[in-house]
């Protein structure tokens, strides 16, 4: 299997998407701590705000029409699609019962009480617009809910769209911070973390979390989660999790309507952080797939014959016989905590099982989804050591040693352009979710009906829309329509990527993003792709891409 030839197709495929697929121009250099501080409170209210009068629309909708109307259903419905990070809306009688579920994969929730909840009934008791604080949503992850009260001639209920709060921080807080020395992490008052730049802090408390017991750090939290604004310097691992170094820090308070954000922007202090350099090692060879794939199988025949903790020990030495050049061995257990990281120790031990790429994809769930069926390779986004941590596209390739735990390694392909801006994924999230709305509405046969249609709307050159069966059945492919009723489940792309096996598991999981290289109607060759898959009920699920 040859790889150079990616890096081609790759910086064709990013030269037909064109700027609009690019990053925005970098934040000025001249920017401060301040500048950045000043710039993400507001930016953060600023999309609060939004979400709010979003929502205050669809309550006077909902109020005019009733809390079950098919009027006040679309008028949530065109919420979400406004805001497509959303992940579900909820329309709740005064009474706490759930009038409306939306979009449909909800419907089970209706006529369920929700009186028992503490955002209900603090809802229910003030009446009044609200952000919560962070709770478990249906979803299985934790967010948020905004809600907005209903009023007919009295009081009627509330409307509540749920998010995950680090997807509506992160639209403000990435363009800030990209190409800058800092980092932003956020966290309510009771001391959980909400967003950060280094994802695996996000879902911690700085109070209770094992990492964070220091003296040092206990007195910083307290005092910044005490006051709202202010500035210190305290101690802790850089963004890599590769050392220790000092942060100065500086604070302020975003929120509304009784949520209390603390905003915080840190800068290492510490001369001699590391510097981008230049590749170490070699671009992908001819022959390097084949090499990555013998490596990873070595690794884990060393890891059954040697036993665990021998083996952990030899994946984790960054000088060890397990790191030649530009790859390394990785070790996760199949529930996504870390076992072996040789340049980024530090996540030894840690949860990354929700981490998501600069992409949104949840490469270390794809991992373990393929590990649990043997093996296999993925594309995701990571930082290159040898590149001073910059993010790289890399083609990874993991093999499970038993039925706890998998090894893997990857190749970076440096200078590739994958890098899609939040316009260009929300964008994509909102035309999924519009087609998986279209299809809950009018039903499958009707919808796969349209959805290959090649005169029809859906059918839009590359960004129409695909469906398939969680088993893998085509049901909706408008330029391939040779597929059409075929289980396309262990179909590889020409780099061994099992395409849409890693959808339907982005699918089972509520929806998610997925890299593919696949063919593209707008180019007649393939390409790099970007794709996003939503659910449409347990059975089937639609998707798109750029």
């Amino acid at each position: 299997m040859r790889v150079t030839p990616l890096i081609v197709i790759l910086l064709i495929a990013v030269t037909v998407l064109g700027a609009g697929c690019m990053e925005g121009g970098q934040p000025p250099l001249q920017a401060t701590e301040e500048a950045v501080l000043q710039d993400a409170v507001s930016g953060i209210n600023h999309e609060l705000e939004t979400v709010r009068a979003s929502i205050a629309e669809s309550a006077r909708v909902l109020g005019e029409t009733g809390l079950a109307s098919t009027a006040g259903k679309e008028a949530v419905r065109q919420t979400m699609l406004d805001h497509p990070w959303t992940e579900s809306t909820l329309v709740i009688t005064k009474d706490g019962i759930v009038a409306m579920a939306v979009p449909d994969n909800y419907a089970g929730l209706v006529n369920v009480s929700l009186t028992a909840h503490p955002v209900t009934q603090k809802t229910i008791r003030e009446q009044v617009p609200s952000v919560s604080e962070v709770f478990p949503l249906e979803e299985g992850f934790s967010g948020v809910a905004q809600s907005y009260p209903v009023f007919g001639p009295e009081y009627l209920g509330s409307v509540s769209i749920a998010y995950r709060p680090d997807a509506l921080i992160g639209r403000v807080v990435e363009p800030l911070t990209n190409g800058t020395p800092y980092d932003v992490w956020v966290t309510q008052t009771d001391g959980t973390v909400i967003y950060d730049t280094t994802p695996e802090e996000i879902g911690r408390n700085l109070f209770s979390d094992p990492g964070y017991q220091s003296p040092g750090l206990q007195e910083a939290f307290s005092r910044i989660v005490a006051e709202p604004s202010g500035s210190l310097e305290y101690s802790f691992r850089d963004r890599n999790w590769e050392r220790n170094v000092t942060k100065e820090t500086i604070w302020g308070t975003a929120g509304i309507d009784g949520a209390e954000w603390r905003v915080v922007v840190t800068r290492n202090l510490d001369a001699g952080e590391r510097q981008v350099a230049p590749a170490g090692g070699r671009p992908p060879a001819a022959d390097a797939a084949d090499e990555m794939k013998a490596f990873v199988a070595g690794a884990a025949a060393y890891a059954r014959e040697h036993g665990r903790t021998d083996a952990l020990a030899a994946f984790n030495d960054p000088d060890g016989e397990f790191v030649r050049d530009e790859l390394y061995i990785f070790a996760y257990d199949v529930n996504g905590t870390v076992l072996a990281l040789p340049f980024q120790q530090g996540f030894v031990g840690t949860d990354r099982s929700g981490v998501h790429d600069s992409g949104g994809v949840a490469y270390i769930a794809g991992m373990s989804r393929l590990a649990a069926e043997g093996g296999g390779s993925i594309y995701y986004l990571y930082p290159n050591p040898a590149r001073g941590y910059a993010e790289e596209l890399k083609l990874g390739y993991v093999l499970p040693v038993d039925e706890t735990w998998f090894v893997g390694s990857g190749i970076y392909i440096p200078d590739a352009g994958t890098t899609f801006n939040t316009s260009v994924r929300e964008t994509l999230v909102q035309r999924v979710k519009a087609a998986r709305d279209y299809a809950q509405e009018q039903g499958r046969e009707a919808a796969c009906a349209a959805f290959n249609d090649l005169s029809g709307e859906f059918a839009d050159g590359g960004a129409y829309i695909f469906a398939y069966g969680t088993d893998g059945t085509t049901l909706a492919l408008p330029y391939q329509p040779e597929f059409l009723g075929k289980n396309r489940l262990d179909f590889e792309d020409r780099y061994g990527v099992r395409v849409i096996l890693l959808e339907s598991a982005a699918a089972e999981a509520g929806g998610g993003f997925v890299y593919v290289t696949y063919y593209n109607p707008d180019t007649g060759v393939d390409g790099l792709k970007l794709c996003y898959v939503a659910p449409v009920d347990t059975e089937w699920f639609v998707g798109s891409g750029v």
